[in-house]
Parts: structure tokens; sequence; C-alpha cells
């Protein structure tokens, strides 16, 4: 099968990718990541992915850095918080690889997102499948998940660029909370 495999960072790139050859299938990538703020981390992760489909041969689409189609996502002042959020950003970026995907006439669809522990599976496989209704193709929904370490390990051996939260600002910020928290926890006197 031709997929074309949306790739949200060159670390979830490298098990999905392998693992999608090893079963036959020929694959493009795409990166279209409008979530990913600032742009300094959006540079550095979009670095990484060109070092390792550079490094593979990978053949690849890639969309410019447009973070307003992440944040018009949104009203100010009334941003959910994940998961809800979190389902917003799927929809988009799965919405364009699927229909990237038809326009470039590729058989199906999927994302690295799946081999991630911290992305919400179920919500993922949801709007992929309805998204794949809508412009009739195929969402190849598979659970990666089981090789996340292996994903990590070759990662660090290859020097890709480890980021350290999913992407969007609202993200970065709610886990430099959860730090804060977690170290007045273990450093304040209450």
């Amino acid at each position: 099968m031709n997929i074309l495999l949306h790739i949200c960072c060159s670390n979830c790139l490298t098990y999905p990718y392998k693992l999608l050859i090893d079963e036959g299938h020929r694959i493009t990538g795409y990166w279209f990541n409008p979530n990913i703020h600032p742009e300094e981390e959006y540079n550095a992760r979009l670095n990484s992915f060109n070092e390792l489909v550079g490094r593979w041969d990978i053949p690849f689409y890639t969309e410019g850095y447009r973070p307003e189609e992440y944040f018009n996502l949104f009203t100010p002042g009334s941003i959910p918080k994940a998961p809800e959020r979190c389902s917003s950003c799927y929809s988009l970026r799965l919405d364009r690889t699927a229909r990237m995907a038809k326009e470039k006439g590729i058989d199906a669809f999927t994302t690295t997102l799946l081999i991630s522990p911290y992305q919400d599976f179920e919500r993922l496989v949801r709007a992929g499948n309805e998204i794949a209704q809508q412009y009739d193709i195929h969402f190849y929904s598979r659970d990666f998940r089981p090789h996340y370490n292996n994903s990590r390990v070759l990662s660090k051996e290859l020097g890709l660029y480890k980021q350290k939260y999913c992407g969007c600002i609202y993200s970065k910020e709610e886990r430099e909370i959860k730090r804060k928290d977690k170290k007045c926890l273990t450093h304040c006197k209450i």
C-alpha cells in the first residue's frame, strides 16, 4: 500500500517508518505541524526531520510554518484543555494529510502520533477514521505504542533532537506548571 505518513517529529518517525517499510508499504512523509510553538522549537524539530529524511532517503512533502492555522482553531480566552484541545489539533493535521494523500493519488494516510503514549490513541483513531470517510480514503490505524521505547533508543543513537513537550504552547505551559508544582512538593516547606 502507498501511504502518506504525517510526521509530528523525527523521533516518532523512526520506528513507524521502519515497521511500515518492513511490511512492504511505500511511504511518503508529510510535515505539517502548525501547532508547534514557538518558532525556534518548530525550526529545531523541522531541522531534525530534514536530517533524518535525508539520511534515510525518504520522499516527503512539507508545509511552511503557519501557526495561525492552529491558533485559529480556538476562541481567544476560551482555550480548551487537553484532551479536547488535542482533538482539534489531531483533526487539523489529519484532515490536511488526508487531503494531500487524495490530491497526490496516495492510497492511505496515517500519522506518527500513533506511537506516542502521551497522545490519546482512541481520539486519534476516531479522528482519522472520520476524516477518511470524508475524503473516501483509507486511514491506516496501527498501534505503534509498543515500539515507543525502541523509537527513543534509536533516536538517541541517531543523535536526533529530543523535544520536551508535545508541541503547542499550551502543552508547554502545562508541562512547566506541573514541573514547578512537582519541584515545590519536593522542595517547599509548607
